[in-house]
């Protein structure tokens, strides 16, 4: 069967380190939104990718923070409203793609 919206999707931002508090925060005060999420910190590379410093500039590398989420669809969308509203930037890049599946173990 094939489905044209999924139910869950996985909510991917990557944002600058000096937003990562700041953005967690956020995600934090909307919790039926974002009930459950992974941050890490990572290192953006590539074209698109902007620097803040000249040992960003010398390494080619900019420091960055992951975060993931699972959502239904449309808090997914509705988080990004909010997001958009309070960080309004080209520096946070998302992406979202369809859950096959998710659950625990127990």
């Amino acid at each position: 069967m094939i489905v044209d919206t999924p139910s869950h999707i996985v909510l991917t931002l990557v944002l600058p380190i000096e937003v990562e508090d700041a953005l967690l925060e956020t995600l934090l005060e909307h919790p039926t939104l974002a009930p459950g999420f992974t941050s890490q910190r990572v290192e953006g590379q590539g074209q698109r990718v902007t620097f803040t410093g000249t040992a960003e500039h010398v390494r080619g590398r900019a420091a960055c923070c992951r975060v993931e989420l699972v959502a239904p669809l449309g808090d997914a969308q509705a988080l990004l409203d909010i997001l958009r509203e309070r960080f309004g930037t080209n520096r946070v890049f998302f992406w979202m793609v369809p859950v096959m599946a998710s659950g625990r173990l127990a």
